[in-house]
């Protein structure tokens, strides 16, 4: 049979009929595994067409962007701002501490400076100067690590790392900003290679990620189920349980994502889904398995 006929028609049936569970407890684990994993990627390939049409959605408006981010960033740099770095110590032809600050709507609503250059100052006061980054005479102290536009951890850079000492002002700055600018047209162009491959990367390694998490948490799902057949006396082990798992968490998977997609609050619903409907195929199914009657012997006379 077709690959994509067989797993539609153990699709329909993991979800309508129950009675196919018997017959998915006698089937290879390799059956069960292909069926997991083709369902899982189906799903990540309906979230990769999403995704794609809201980048093609969004694409007309990168070179606009990208067009004004050039702007803001020719106007960035102070026409009057020299730095230079000499021996591993910093200076400066301006009176300091000097501020450099982002436009407002890049902020949003943070109050703190960008850049302070201080070279009376210290990096241990990097928290008294309420900035993002402090360029004091031997350092530059940043953020490595931020939480709500709170700083949690920091990082430091040493002049006197770099090997070779510099001078850089407007004239150095605009320079770099004639040579960025002719590749703005072609901006559109790498974000499509960059969304491309990242799509890619999405769709393969994600919908196998996911069934190694799917299959991870029917370990411990499978367990409480096992208990359940237990009490229901029915005669499935814990391995013939984590097959028909394989299979049942069709459902849930199908409803947790209309869950998100609908933005309900429900919590624990895959793992709800799950439990519920394991259990009433366990009420729904045969007492004990088919049995192969033994054949019948002539007594010798």
């Amino acid at each position: 049979m077709n690959p994509f006929k067989t797993f539609f028609y153990s699709f329909k049936r993991s979800l309508f009929d129950l009675k196919y569970y018997r017959d998915v407890a006698t089937a290879g684990f390799g059956f069960s595994l292909k069926y997991l994993w083709f369902l899982v990627f189906i799903f990540f390939v309906i979230k990769t067409i999403g995704l794609a049409g809201a980048y093609i959605h969004n694409r007309p408006q990168i070179t606009p962007g990208v067009n004004r981010l050039i702007t803001y960033a020719q106007d960035f740099y102070p026409e009057e701002l020299e730095l230079k770095v000499e021996n591993g110590q910093l200076s400066t032809n301006v009176e300091e501490p000097y501020y450099i600050e982002l436009d407002r709507n890049l902020r949003g609503g943070d109050e703190r400076h960008f850049l302070i250059i201080d070279t009376e100052g210290s990096i241990e006061d990097y928290p008294r100067y309420n900035t993002y980054v402090l360029a004091t005479r031997n350092a530059m102290v940043y953020p490595s690590k931020s939480n709500n536009s709170q700083v949690s951890q920091t990082s430091v850079f040493y002049f006197r790392d770099l090997k070779n000492g510099f001078t850089f002002d407007r004239n150095e700055y605009d320079f770099l900003i004639d040579n960025v600018r002719p590749y703005a047209s072609r901006a559109v162009y790498f974000v499509d290679w960059f969304v491309s491959i990242g799509l890619l990367f999405f769709l393969f390694f994600g919908s196998l990620f996911w069934t190694i998490a799917i299959m991870i948490g029917l370990l411990a799902l499978t367990f409480v189920v096992w208990l359940v057949s237990l009490l229901l006396r029915k005669p499935y082990g814990y391995g013939d349980l984590y097959k028909m798992g394989m299979h049942a968490v069709t459902w849930p998977i199908v409803f947790g994502e209309a869950v998100k997609y609908l933005n309900l609050p429900i919590p624990n619903v895959y793992h709800l889904v799950f439990l519920v409907f394991m259990t009433i195929v366990l009420f729904k199914m045969d007492e004990s398995r088919p049995q192969v009657k033994p054949k019948r012997t002539k007594k010798k006379s």
